[in-house]
């Protein structure tokens, strides 16, 4: 939960990200109801990366953008500025260190009637 909750952090307090949300509207798990255009957490895959005496972990850390739009320009916008803010970004992170995050890749698609993305990041942590 480290990893995610400085994540969100980072992201609510990007200028570039709520200008293309037009908000602070990064969620763990979006409201009921909750109208786009936001970005919520979907899935957190961790493995161990442990070498001989020091221990790690190796996490992948999936987003989706929900856009309001039915171009693909917002979606893009969105994942773009999700991107500058989190890809290398120095997180601070409780009873970790965080060695890097990396953004995997981004996939903008047709998701109903608007556009959204979902996007993948790596990230390489260890123990304090």
């Amino acid at each position: 939960m480290a990893l995610q909750e400085a994540m969100r952090a980072r992201l609510i307090a990007d200028d570039a990200v709520k200008a293309a949300l037009g908000g602070a509207y990064v969620y763990d798990e979006a409201p009921r109801g909750a109208p786009p255009s936001y970005v919520e957490f979907t899935g957190l895959d961790t493995r161990d990366w442990s070498t001989f005496g020091e221990g790690g972990f190796e996490h992948f850390v999936s987003l989706v953008v929900r856009s309001n739009s039915r171009g693909r320009a917002q979606a893009q916008a969105i994942s773009a500025a999700v991107e500058a803010a989190l890809d290398g970004a120095p997180l601070t992170l409780a009873g970790h260190r965080l060695v890097n995050l990396r953004l995997m890749f981004w996939s903008v698609v047709k998701t109903g009637q608007n556009y959204g993305a979902s996007l993948r990041f790596r990230a390489a942590t260890e123990p304090l």
